[in-house]
C-alpha cells in the first residue's frame, strides 16, 4: 500500500477497440486496489460509458466532457474519417483539458492514446502537474511523431514502455533520455478472470480431430493474415491434420475470404468476429501464429503463452525477441520470410512432447510479469 497519497488524471480518448483500452482499465483498478491514490479518468466524447461498470466508481471518478457526444454514434472507422475525429477532439478538447489541468491540479496526468493534444498543452503551459507520456507497442515513428515528441521531452516526467526494445529505440533516435523512460509490462492477464473464461465450452465440429492453429487480431493490413492463409495452404500439402482458426473483425476481412475461397480451403479455415472471450478457443488450440508486420505489445501471444500453447511469431518489433528468447519460449521467423516460416513451423510441429513442455513452461512463467499487481508495483516506483 502507498502511503502518499497523489490525484491522477488519465487522458486516453480511443475511437475504435484496442488493447490499450483493457489495459487502462486494468491499470487504473490496480492502483485503486493497491494504494490510496485517487485515480480519474477523462470521457472526452462518451467513449468510457460502456465500461464505466468495470471501475470501482467508489474510488475512480470520470469526468465527462460532453462537447463531442456525437462522436460516439459516428462512423470513425477508416483513414480519413479517423484522422477528422482525432482533429475534433485535440480543437473541441484543448479548452476543457486545459482548464481541467489548472482547477484541479492532479500530480500526475497519464497519457494513453492521442497524446498530441495534452503534449500541446504541456509545451504551452507551466504546470506543477507532471506529465507521464505511456506508449503502448511499437508506435511508427514518423517524422511528426518525432519532432513532437522530441519538443516535448523536457516536459515530459516519464516515458512507459513495455519492452526494453522500445526503450533502445528511444534512446538510439536521440527522442528521450535514458533516464526518463521505465519499463513496465502491461498490466494484462487477471489470473481469476482468465481461469473461469477459460472453462467455457465451444462446440464446433471444426476442431474435431485436428490440430487447430490459432491467430488473433484485427482483420487490418498490420496482421498480415493474407501471408498467413497463403502459407497455410502450403503447410496443409503435408500436415493434413491441421486447420486455421483466425478471431478478429476488420476492413480486410471479405478480401480474406475471398483469398481463402481462390485458394480452395475453405473446410481447413475458419474466420470468426472480435470474440470476448478467446480463452476458450486458445483451450481447443495447438499453436498460436501470430505473422504481424509490426505489433503493439502482444498481448494475444501472452494469452497463449499462459495457456501453455506453442507460439510462432514474426520477428517484427514488439519485444517479442525479449519474450521468446533464442527459442526459449517460442518461435520466431523472419518477417515476411516464406520459407523461414515453413521451417520454423516444421521445427515447432516435430518438437518431442518433453521440449514441447519445456518451452511452453518456460514461456507461462515469464506472464507472469504481466499481471496487474506487478505493473503497479513497478507504476508506483514512478509515482512515489
Amino acid at each position: 500500500m502507498s502511503a502518499d497519497k497523489k490525484s491522477i488524471f488519465v487522458w486516453s480518448p480511443f475511437i475504435s477497440k484496442v488493447g490499450t483500452v483493457q489495459n487502462v482499465i486494468n491499470s487504473i483498478n490496480s492502483i485503486n486496489k493497491y494504494s490510496m491514490h485517487n485515480t480519474n479518468i477523462i470521457n472526452v466524447f462518451g467513449e468510457w460509458d460502456n465500461y464505466k461498470e468495470l471501475f470501482n466508481l467508489d474510488k475512480v471518478s470520470i469526468y465527462d466532457f460532453k462537447f463531442l457526444r456525437f462522436l460516439k454514434f459516428w462512423n470513425k472507422i477508416g483513414f480519413i474519417k479517423s484522422r477528422l475525429s482525432y482533429l475534433l477532439i485535440f480543437l473541441f478538447s484543448f479548452f476543457p483539458l486545459l482548464n481541467l489541468i489548472k482547477k484541479q491540479k492532479p500530480d500526475f496526468l497519464i497519457v494513453h492514446l492521442i497524446s498530441s493534444l495534452p503534449l500541446t498543452i504541456f509545451n504551452l503551459f507551466n504546470f506543477k502537474t507532471k506529465l507521464i507520456l505511456h506508449v503502448a507497442g511499437h508506435p511508427k515513428l514518423n517524422f511528426l511523431r518525432k519532432t513532437i515528441w522530441k519538443i516535448s521531452s523536457k516536459r515530459i516526467f516519464k516515458i512507459i514502455c513495455p519492452s526494453q526494445e522500445l526503450k533502445q529505440v528511444f534512446i538510439d533516435y536521440r527522442i528521450f533520455s535514458e533516464e526518463q523512460i521505465k519499463v513496465i509490462e502491461d498490466p494484462h492477464l487477471i489470473i481469476s478472470d482468465l481461469n473461469k473464461l477459460k472453462n467455457d465450452v465451444v462446440n464446433d465440429n471444426f476442431f474435431h480431430e485436428s490440430k487447430i492453429l490459432i491467430s488473433i487480431g484485427r482483420m487490418t493490413k498490420q496482421k498480415n493474415y493474407s501471408f498467413l492463409i497463403k502459407n497455410f495452404q502450403k503447410l496443409t500439402y503435408k500436415y493434413k491434420d491441421i486447420k486455421l482458426l483466425i478471431i478478429g473483425s476488420g476492413e480486410e476481412k471479405n478480401d480474406l475470404k475471398n483469398l481463402i475461397k481462390e485458394l480452395d480451403i475453405l473446410e481447413k479455415v475458419k474466420l470468426i468476429d472480435h470474440e470476448l472471450n478467446i480463452y476458450k478457443y486458445l483451450k481447443k488450440s495447438d499453436y498460436y501464429i501470430s505473422t504481424s508486420i509490426w505489433e503493439g505489445s502482444s498481448l494475444a501471444m501472452i494469452d497463449a503463452a499462459y495457456m501453455g500453447i506453442p507460439i510462432l511469431c514474426s520477428d517484427c518489433p514488439s519485444g517479442r525477441k525479449e519474450f521468446i528468447g533464442e527459442n526459449e519460449r517460442g518461435f520466431l521467423y523472419r518477417q515476411n520470410d516464406s520459407e523461414n516460416f515453413l521451417n520454423s513451423f516444421e521445427k515447432m510441429y516435430f518438437l518431442d512432447s518433453n521440449e514441447t513442455k519445456r518451452i511452453t513452461l518456460r514461456a507461462k512463467r515469464k506472464t507472469k510479469k504481466y499481471t496487474p499487481f506487478k505493473s503497479f508495483l513497478e507504476l508506483n516506483k514512478v509515482l512515489n
